[in-house]
């Protein structure tokens, strides 16, 4: 899917209520935020705010991003309406988009799965550039049901992010689903910024982490 097409799928979904909006932050981000001090997170591909509302509710200054106005307006509506501070951008996580720096948690609910493969790269290196070291990267993403989806993670995803990344857990499950049925194979992981590349690359080869 090229930008353009996303751009407008997302605008025209938000319009109603897309099925991965539930409104419910999920429980592998609320333990995070009952186990880890409060600091500044940063939500990519925010959609209409609600985990934005939740992190800010702990204690996190929270900034958000995401492609569609849509999403950008309903999440500064819900951030005001729940009386809590957040700043909102509209803007494409894989592109020039400048939300700041020195920050202990950057999460992706949905996001980097759905890049294509050019784009991905792009995206790596503004977490890079965002996510402090010492820092957590919070991913949940659709893994590929098919070498040639472009939709999804591959193993090669991993081992790229393990460039500059230690990760700390992973769980590969099935997505959940509201009525309950099963979902898209979906992976949840946590990553820590290395203090230094070669760290990261030492983690990689050995399996630590």
């Amino acid at each position: 899917m090229n930008k353009v097409t996303r751009w407008v799928r997302y605008n025209l979904r938000y319009f109603g209520q897309p099925p991965w909006d539930t409104g419910v932050s999920p429980p592998e981000l609320i333990r995070f935020l009952q186990s880890a001090p409060p600091g500044k997170a940063l939500d990519m591909g925010c959609g209409t705010g609600t985990n934005l509302v939740n992190m800010a509710s702990y204690g996190w200054q929270v900034v958000g991003i995401d492609l569609a106005w849509i999403s950008v307006i309903k999440s500064r509506t819900k951030l005001n309406q729940a009386g809590v501070r957040g700043r909102v951008i509209h803007g494409d996580v894989s592109a020039g988009v400048h939300p700041g720096k020195e920050f202990d948690l950057v999460l992706d609910i949905g996001c980097y799965h759905d890049l294509h493969p050019r784009e991905r790269s792009a995206y790596q290196a503004n977490l890079a550039n965002w996510l402090k070291p010492g820092g957590y990267f919070l991913l949940y993403a659709h893994r590929k049901k098919a070498v040639a989806d472009l939709h999804g993670l591959a193993e090669d995803d991993f081992v790229q992010l393990s460039d500059f990344l230690c990760c700390q857990w992973r769980e590969d499950s099935v997505e959940r689903r509201p009525d309950g049925g099963g979902g898209h194979p979906s992976t949840w992981a946590a990553f820590m910024r290395c203090e230094n590349d070669d760290q990261a690359k030492s983690l990689s080869v050995t399996g630590e982490g």
